[in-house]
């Protein structure tokens, strides 16, 4: 079945049957690595890295109980539950009588323009910082909203969206009257007909990255840019450029957020805490320069900070003191 060397965290994500073997899918996959993990016990480390990565849970297991990662989960889904109740519109009774009198008449016009003014109201969903919410829109399309972010539509218009922050979209792709879909930013526009993709307004540019299906990029300066599944650009109207494009190979590290995990893979300490400045809010101070450059692999929870500090302080080897508004990063 594995033929091929495996060197690299990325050497197991990418295996179908590794993924069956870590979300226990498939017996003959089970046992299969049940037998190269006894027979490989050099491998072990690089093993249970790409385990967590997959389960998306935390650096190591002994850090966080699966009484408390299900305990969280729970809180996590009760309140997208409580945030995606919607209340009901209330019906509208129309009583038409025979006759009318002229200030009746002019009520009525008044009361009913009103109405439908109102029924093409804008509508806007906010998260707070360590808070994500999934959307479900009028047109069928799913979006989940990442902490510290919005997202704006109107109520009859709800695929034409803005978003300030983040979110990864599933559009529902309308087949007989090919609508499109779009997602639109202080940098650029997104143009959908139908696919799967993440886009983020943070630091000061919008970045998209595209997993499935295609689509194109409407640029402040007025270029157009194709994306292919795996694409990753990132453009800034402020520097009229593209800072980045370039393809990802694992998918997993750019949209993890979405099920209440960020990925890192061989990021360094200053970029990794960067992600968590974005996702709770807290500024972030190095004691000294070289705990900057520490790479770390692993996975933290993006609603629970504490959680969060524990599984880098044990991956990093540093102190993080929460104080205030601020964490402050020293060595041990």
């Amino acid at each position: 079945m594995i033929k091929k060397q495996y060197n690299t965290i990325n050497d197991f994500l990418e295996d179908v049957s590794f993924k069956n073997w870590a979300l226990q899918n498939n017996g003959t996959d089970i046992n299969f690595w049940e037998f190269w993990i006894a027979n490989n016990p050099e491998k072990n480390e690089l093993v249970n890295k790409a385990k967590d990565l997959v389960l998306g849970v935390s650096f190591n297991k002994d850090l966080v109980s699966k009484e408390k990662v299900a305990f969280e989960w729970k809180k996590l889904e009760a309140k997208i539950q409580e945030k995606t109740k919607a209340p009901k519109a209330p019906k509208v009774k129309v009583i038409f009588l025979r006759k009318f009198s002229a200030a009746a008449s002019i009520l009525l016009l008044f009361s009913l323009g009103f109405y439908f003014l109102n029924s093409n109201s804008k509508i806007t969903h906010k998260t707070n910082f360590g808070e994500i919410l999934n959307i479900k829109l009028q047109d069928g399309s799913d979006v989940t909203l990442n902490s510290n972010s919005s997202l704006s539509y109107y109520k009859n218009e709800s695929r034409r969206v803005w978003l300030s922050g983040e979110a990864f979209f599933q559009v529902d792709k309308k087949i007989v009257t090919q609508a499109k879909f779009w997602v639109i930013t202080k940098d650029l526009s997104v143009e959908v007909y139908g696919t799967s993709f993440n886009v983020s307004t943070k630091q000061e540019k919008t970045a998209v990255f595209l997993e499935e299906g295609n689509i194109w990029l409407k640029l402040k300066n007025g270029t157009d840019k194709k994306m292919i599944p795996g694409n990753y650009i990132s453009y800034s109207a402020e520097e009229n450029k593209i800072l980045e494009d370039k393809n990802i190979f694992n998918p997993i590290i750019k949209t993890s957020w979405k099920d209440g995990s960020l990925l890192f893979e061989n990021l360094s300490l200053e970029k990794a805490m960067e992600k968590i400045e974005e996702s709770y809010g807290y500024s972030i101070v190095f004691k000294d320069d070289n705990s900057k450059d520490i790479l770390i692999t692993g996975a933290v929870p993006i609603t629970n900070i504490n959680i969060c500090i524990k599984a880098i302080e044990k991956s990093a080897g540093v102190l993080i003191v929460k104080k205030e508004n601020r964490l402050i990063i020293s060595k041990k």
